[in-house]
Order: C-alpha cells, then structure tokens, then sequence
C-alpha cells in the first residue's frame, strides 16, 4: 500500500497498547467513518465499511467492480482489483489530504527534566568544541 503514498493518505495500523504501527498499511475512506482499503492479496483491494446499507448500494449500482467476500449486521467487506483503484476512487472518497505525509504515527517522546539538563550540557560542550568558545 506504500506505493499509494503520494496519491492517497496511507496509514500504518497502530497496535492499541504500545501506540507503535504494526506490518499492515491501510487507505483511510470518507465514505462512512471507520471505513478503509487495504491488501487482500497480490492483485486484489479489500474494502472494509461500517454500514451494510452502503456495501448492499455499491454491490447493486457497481457489480462488475465488487465483489462480496464478508458480511455482518452492520459492516462487512467487499473486493476490487487493484487496477481499477482510481475508479474506485471517487466512489469510496479515498481520502487525499495528508497523502504526502509520512504513514508512521507521530510519537510524543517525554523527556524527565534530569535527562532534559545532560542533553542541554552535552549540547553546550559539542557547540563549545565545534564553534570554538
């Protein structure tokens, strides 16, 4: 999915406990809010969306582009080819905005002041020995 990058926003799945991304990439969609594409094998997308109401549209107004593969009450998931992504596009409201922001997660890294103050020295020494003064 990282060949996506620059044309669609591409997320790494985090891991609920440590906060870290995992191995899977998904493409977030605006279609219905949870909603998301992702890998389901070497030549065909996956489409996981949050209401059976939309995924019964789709497959009655486009069946000659997906196909049913899971269904449940209230979400489920459909399949595409991958080679018709960018019809699939408009449909699903492949979200864009941020597609040239890395897909790592942002990290906050908390600092103790005591490891804060042996930073700033250690600083201070190299821009000493580096500068001169």
């Amino acid at each position: 999915m990282l060949k996506y990058r620059r044309k669609f926003r591409v997320l790494y799945e985090c891991d609920v406990r440590t906060r870290k991304p995992a191995e899977f990439t998904y493409i977030p969609c605006l279609i219905k809010k949870g909603s998301n594409i992702c890998r389901h094998s070497e030549t065909m997308l996956n489409a996981y969306i949050t209401s059976a109401k939309i995924i019964r549209r789709l497959l009655s107004e486009y069946p000659d582009i997906f196909t049913m593969w899971q269904d449940c009450d209230s979400e489920g998931t459909i399949l595409f080819p991958e080679s018709r992504i960018d019809e699939v596009a408009p449909i699903l409201k492949i979200q864009t905005r941020g597609k040239n922001l890395s897909p790592y997660p942002k990290r906050k890294v908390n600092i103790s002041e005591e490891r804060r103050k042996e930073l700033s020295e250690s600083m201070k020494k190299r821009n000493a020995i580096r500068y001169g003064k």
